[in-house]
């Protein structure tokens, strides 16, 4: 392993924590729970949403369109072999979507976008990060702006040109801008080279918007891949690149995220130590392990 990659973070199960500010707090609260709930409820469902929202966090959904024009929220470009957009909402509405997840779960069904928002509406404490799939920003923003959700709604997207459009259709909506590492696999971390490879794809992505100081960007969320090694955590990328950008991004006056991509998110400790490097909020596929380190950073 090369030695510029054997940057650790101890794995310190004392390690001194202040207690959590009402501001830290309300920051680590709009942390993004993938699909919804994760690894738990199925994807992109009412069900996972309302668990979510119920442990006072902020579900991700994704939002795309079906043939007849019609909303939704599913995730994937296809289902049974075809486009989800080659399909009417009266076929959608009777896909079983969470009999995967467990036959508890066989009556789950993908919800329209407006079904979603009015339960919104409802309660000023939900909030949702809103994953661009193929719906226009300028779409998305009437939709949010119609149900008054300016302020509960985050527009997420990799692309800086689709948050800027946002943006200019709702100037008070929220955006999300994540940038990822260009593997979505394991990455060796033993690979010479690999680890670097992939932190300047993810670097590429930061000094974009950087030019611009992060012009209509409310979040940055990077990704990061981490091993235990010898008791330490090993992170790609760098943590002297990750507390670079935190302190970058704090000083541009936008909110500094982490997704802890892969099974290791699934580690309490592992929030813990990138909390101590600065970050505000995080994304995973594993909630309870960051309910745990938030439990835990509280005390």
């Amino acid at each position: 392993m090369k030695a510029s990659i054997l940057i650790v973070a101890a794995v310190a199960a004392g390690s001194a924590l202040a207690a959590l500010t009402p501001a830290q707090l309300e920051k680590l609260q709009h942390s993004l729970i993938h699909r919804g709930d994760g690894k738990g409820r199925p994807d992109n469902t009412m069900e996972a949403l309302l668990y979510t929202w119920g442990k006072g966090y902020t579900p991700e959904s994704d939002i795309r369109y079906s043939k007849d024009g019609k909303v939704v929220a599913f995730h994937d470009n296809k289902y049974k072999g075809k486009k989800v957009c080659e399909y009417t909402w009266e076929q959608i509405r009777e896909w079983d979507v969470g009999s995967y997840r467990g036959a508890q779960f066989a009556t789950c069904r993908a919800p329209l976008w407006e079904t979603i928002f009015t339960a919104m509406e409802e309660n000023p404490s939900r909030k949702i990060h809103i994953d661009w799939k193929d719906v226009p920003p300028e779409k998305v923003a009437e939709m949010v702006k119609a149900h008054g959700l300016a302020k509960q709604c985050w527009f997420i997207t990799r692309e800086y040109d689709l948050i800027k459009r946002y943006k200019a259709a709702l100037p008070e909506g929220q955006t999300l801008h994540w940038m990822n590492l260009g593997n979505w696999g394991y990455i060796d971390f033993n690979k010479p080279g690999e680890t670097d490879k992939c932190e300047a794809n993810m670097m590429a992505l930061f000094e974009n918007a950087a030019k611009e100081n992060f012009k209509g960007i409310d979040n940055v969320q990077l990704h990061c891949q981490v091993r235990v090694v010898d008791g330490k955590y090993v992170f790609c990328p760098k943590p002297e690149t990750l507390k670079a950008c935190v302190a970058r991004l704090h000083a541009a006056g936008v909110e500094a995220s982490m997704c802890v991509w892969q099974k290791e998110s699934d580690d309490p400790g592992v929030y813990k130590a990138l909390f101590e490097m600065g970050f505000d909020s995080f994304g995973t596929d594993y909630p309870e392990a960051l309910y745990q380190a938030v439990e835990e950073l509280k005390k």
